[in-house]
Formats: structure tokens, sequence, C-alpha cells
């Protein structure tokens, strides 16, 4: 089966799924990141617009675009009336060519283990030229550890295409396409440990940027107090 036909035949599971635990926590923490007025959102692997709902209502008056491999999810989403303004295309994202870039932010939440490895370096090529210098890429995937115990003792559980995504792979597609992580955290919604989110950035030149030039006069004056404090509590070597 190939992942097209697949992911139009998941559709039932995600309309009874509807806004899940992994969807709901995955909206809560790009809140933490916050929506700028007019900000250019993309969405790779939609679905059925889940998360494109609560997005939207979150993120007012920004331009959105979002696209699946699945015809019949895309054909779904532009149904339904609260996703109106979205721009919804089908496609497959290797070969998607984006409307609205560049984007602020580029959502990639759980589909990088559904597309082969060996066109990971070509995708994220594609999505670095689709970002700004204050772009921000996030990324959602399985722990690949616990893909590996899902394929050793589950693997019924497993889509069509489900890899481990291991972080030293991960790492150095992203180099290659002058991008790089900034934030990495291993988090749990069903098993403990069981997701990846992953906050990625271009890839800037080093700049050194000395923390006493952007500090107050009250914040010098702390430091150096602390630091006289610590000198008489901490009498090393005595």
């Amino acid at each position: 089966m190939n992942s097209e036909k697949f992911y139009d035949d998941f559709i039932s599971y995600q309309i009874k799924s509807g806004i899940n635990d992994r969807i709901y926590s995955l909206y809560k923490r790009l809140c933490k990141y916050g929506f700028k007025k007019g900000e250019h959102i993309l969405e790779i692997g939609c679905g059925i617009g889940c998360l494109s709902y609560l997005v939207a209502r979150k993120a007012k008056n920004c331009v959105y675009e979002a696209t699946d491999i699945s015809p019949k999810s895309i054909e779904f989403a532009k149904a339904q009336p609260a996703l109106s303004d979205i721009f919804f295309q089908a496609a497959d994202i290797v070969e998607y060519q984006a409307k609205k870039a560049p984007f602020d932010k580029i959502l990639l939440f759980d589909v990088l283990e559904h597309i082969p490895e060996d066109k990971h370096n070509l995708l994220f090529d594609k999505i670095s030229n689709w970002m700004h210098s204050g772009s921000v890429l996030f990324i959602n995937l399985p722990n690949p550890s616990y893909i590996d115990y899902c394929r050793q003792n589950e693997p019924e559980s497993l889509q069509v295409i489900d890899q481990s995504i291991w972080l030293e792979n991960l790492d150095g597609n992203l180099t290659s396409s002058m991008l790089e992580i900034d934030y990495l955290e291993t988090y749990s919604i069903w098993v403990e440990n069981d997701y990846q989110f992953i906050v990625v950035k271009k890839k800037k030149p080093f700049t050194k940027k000395m923390l006493s030039e952007q500090q107050t006069v009250l914040e010098k004056i702390k430091g150096r107090l602390h630091r006289e404090l610590r000198k008489f509590i901490y009498k090393y070597p005595s």
C-alpha cells in the first residue's frame, strides 16, 4: 500500500480521535511561542485539519497554508467552514511548491518518520528555502527508541512507513541545509518518553555578544555583590 492510499483510508481514525492528547499538546507548545498578526504559517502533514483548526483560532489574521499527501484528507478539511481561510493543497511534501513562502512558522508534526529517510536532505533543503532569518521550524516525532520497541513488539501499531529518526541523523540533515536545533525535549503523552519536540532555526554565523554589555547598571551591581558574597562563603583555595 502506498502512503497516499494509506492516509486516505486513515481519515475515519482521524475523525474518531479528533483533537486528541497529542494534537492538543502540540497546540499548547506552539502557544508558548506566541503568534503575531499577519504571520505566515505552513503546516506540513495537516491531515483532516484538527491542529489547523486550533492554530487558526489562536493565530488571528495569519496567512495559513497547509498540505497533506492524502487528497481525501484535504478534501475533508476544505469542507469545514471553520477552516475556510486556510489554503489547503494535497501534495507529496518533497515535491510541494509553497504558495505563501517565506514562512514565519513551519509545523512538521509527526510527519518526518513517515517520509523515506533518503529524501530528508531534499525536504530540509526545501524547508530552509522557505524560511527567513527569523523563521522557526517546529518538529514533533516519536522517540526512535519507542519506534524500535514497537517494531519488535507491536508491529501492527506502525503505519505504512514508520522509521526511527535518530538525533545524529536528523542533526546531520539539518546542518547540511543550514539549519540547527535550538531546543529539544523528550516528553510523554501516552507512554513514558514516547515523543520528542524539536525547535529548529536558520543557522547563523556566531557573533560574540558580551552579556555585560546588555546588562543594566542595577544588574551589574547585583552581579558584583553576588561574586563578592560567593568569595566570602566559599573560601577556596584557603
